[in-house]
């Protein structure tokens, strides 16, 4: 049997269920918790010898690019989850468009190669 895994690299506070009570220009002034919580199911799967897909926020990526560059080393998938967790339905196409290269340039630049993987936030498209 072949399983795949994916796991979507964004923090708390950055969910779409708190986004009426955690506003986008809060962001920065929340502790992160998504370096530490990675780190851990890097460890996991080391333990049992997975590899798995990891769509990091762009956002995220900036921040810690050292996170970035430990999920590749160790084996896994690289793939774009957009910049800032924006539904696609709620926004117009020339502001997604520019979420997505932003974020595509981000992390290509940290991981010096090209990324083709993509999740929409709260898979907003499917």
């Amino acid at each position: 049997m072949l399983n795949a895994l994916s796991i979507d690299v964004e923090d708390y506070f950055q969910v779409t269920a708190f986004e009426r009570s955690v506003k986008r220009s809060a962001w920065n002034s929340y502790p992160l918790r998504v370096d530490a919580n990675t780190r851990r199911i890097l460890d996991l799967l080391d333990e049992q010898g997975c590899k798995g897909t990891f769509f990091i926020l762009g956002w995220v990526a900036e921040r810690l690019p050292q996170l970035v560059r430990e999920i590749q080393r160790r084996g896994h998938e690289i793939a774009c989850h957009g910049y800032g967790h924006e539904l696609v339905y709620r926004i117009g196409a020339d502001k997604f468009r520019a979420d997505i290269r932003k974020a595509k340039a981000i992390l290509e630049a940290i991981i010096g190669q090209r990324i083709s993987g993509y999740r929409a936030p709260s898979y907003s498209i499917t």
